[in-house]
């Protein structure tokens, strides 16, 4: 089976049901592997809006087949954002049409695409940088112009996979890698420009000397100052990247939780992988969980709509919803109003979210100050001296996106009474 096949069988099930199957991220590693494939894949999730207009823009009638729509994306993807061959884009296209009677019109659109001298340009911002109209109005409510169109323009583009460095290991200086640079904000951090085999299989990640994991998560534990003798939680743990790297920096009494057994059984492997061992390992719901002593500091990188993700994850675009955004938010309500109850009189609670949503970050944030009497903790100075461009909202701080580091939203909290 080709890549253009498994590629359409990927895609015309994602847009039919409306999210992800498991045959997608089982196939994940093969997308690793394969640069074509994972690149035709995540590509026509990028740009479908705008490669829906320009196949609009041939047809006559726009109601037609899912599979057959799919089919387009892919062949209109091809032409236009790949170096394929025209001749050999629209025939191998054109064989991945099952229903006989549709060949002749998706062999006719593709030609005509294929004869364009230039890529035309919309005027309207969703289409022309690929994002559902509803979420670009959304955040236009409450995004600076500059974040926005930063934001819309790096989500076109593919990112590169960073790493964090096993400090107590290595200096990422002594690394022997020939195809990595430094990250520009974490002092851990580094950024690989390709991968000759399967990441997985690296010796250094094998043997513990790095951990994938994004710069803007691997910059949540720097914000803070741990001591040895303190009781830190991280209560929605998994898949254990800012876990393992708060005891990488600090041998803290460190408790970790999440609500799934499986992803808790990958976090301990995480922690085997980098020969660290945390206090205690539980699996219990953020919004109830309950131990006997209290905690200095707790992170709550909390379940959220995951919008900073886009450049990685695509597909989570067109996955939320304004009515899920808000169902988000009370759930991390619910898990800030726990870990509250699970502070020490100046405990830190580290609230982060990947997402881009004023429900989620600034409105829960401002939620935990005023009817808790919290106290916001100014990480600005912090984060300058990371180099970090930020919007400041008076309670955390929402990270501008550049070449390496993605939306993310911190805010740190003490608990004064």
């Amino acid at each position: 089976m080709n890549d253009l096949l498994i590629a359409y069988r990927l895609l015309r099930k994602r847009f039919r049901d409306g999210t992800f199957s498991k045959d997608f991220y089982e196939a994940f590693s093969y997308a690793e592997e394969k640069a074509f494939f994972k690149d035709l894949v995540f590509g026509v999730l990028r740009r479908q809006e705008y490669l829906d207009w320009i196949i609009n823009s041939f047809l006559k009638k726009k109601d037609i087949p899912p599979s057959i729509r799919t089919v387009l994306r892919i062949g209109t993807y091809l032409l236009l954002f790949t170096n394929t061959p025209k001749y050999a884009a629209v025939n191998e296209t054109v064989k991945l049409v099952e229903k006989q009677s549709f060949r002749k019109l998706v062999n006719a659109i593709l030609r005509n695409i294929s004869k364009l001298s230039y890529i035309k340009e919309p005027n309207e911002i969703h289409l022309k940088y690929s994002h559902p109209k509803w979420l670009i109005e959304y955040w236009k409510k409450f995004l600076s112009k500059d974040y926005l169109f930063s934001m819309l323009e790096l989500n076109l583009i593919p990112p590169k996979t960073t790493a964090r460095v096993n400090k107590r290991k290595i200096k990422r200086e002594d690394l022997k890698f020939s195809n990595i640079q430094f990250t520009k904000h974490s002092p851990y951090g580094i950024i690989f420009e390709n991968f000759n085999s399967s990441p997985w299989e690296l010796k250094e990640y094998l043997e513990g000397y790095i951990t994938y994991q994004s710069e803007s998560s691997q910059l949540i534990p720097l914000l803070v100052d741990f001591s040895p003798d303190e009781y830190v939680l991280d209560l929605c743990s998994a898949p254990g990247g800012k876990a393992t790297h708060i005891l990488e920096i600090e041998n803290v009494k460190l408790y970790v939780n999440d609500i799934d057994a499986n992803k808790i059984e990958i976090v301990k492997n995480q922690f085997k992988r980098l020969n660290l061992t945390p206090e205690n390992f539980s699996i219990k719901d953020a919004r109830k969980i309950n131990f006997d002593i209290k905690f200095d500091k707790i992170f709550i990188d909390a379940p959220c709509s995951s919008l900073g993700t886009a450049r990685r994850n695509p597909e989570v675009l067109r996955r939320q919803t304004p009515e899920n955004i808000k169902k988000l938010s009370r759930l991390q309500k619910e898990i800030l109003n726990n870990a509250w109850n699970l502070l020490k009189k100046d405990g830190i609670i580290i609230y982060s979210t990947c997402t881009v949503a004023f429900e989620e970050n600034t409105l829960n944030s401002k939620w935990l100050v005023e009817s808790k009497n919290g106290k916001v903790i100014d990480i600005r100075e912090k984060l300058e001296n990371f180099d970090v461009k930020y919007l400041w909202d008076g309670y955390g701080a929402l990270f501008y996106p550049d070449e390496s580091l993605t939306p993310f939203y911190v805010s740190l909290i003490k608990r004064s009474d």
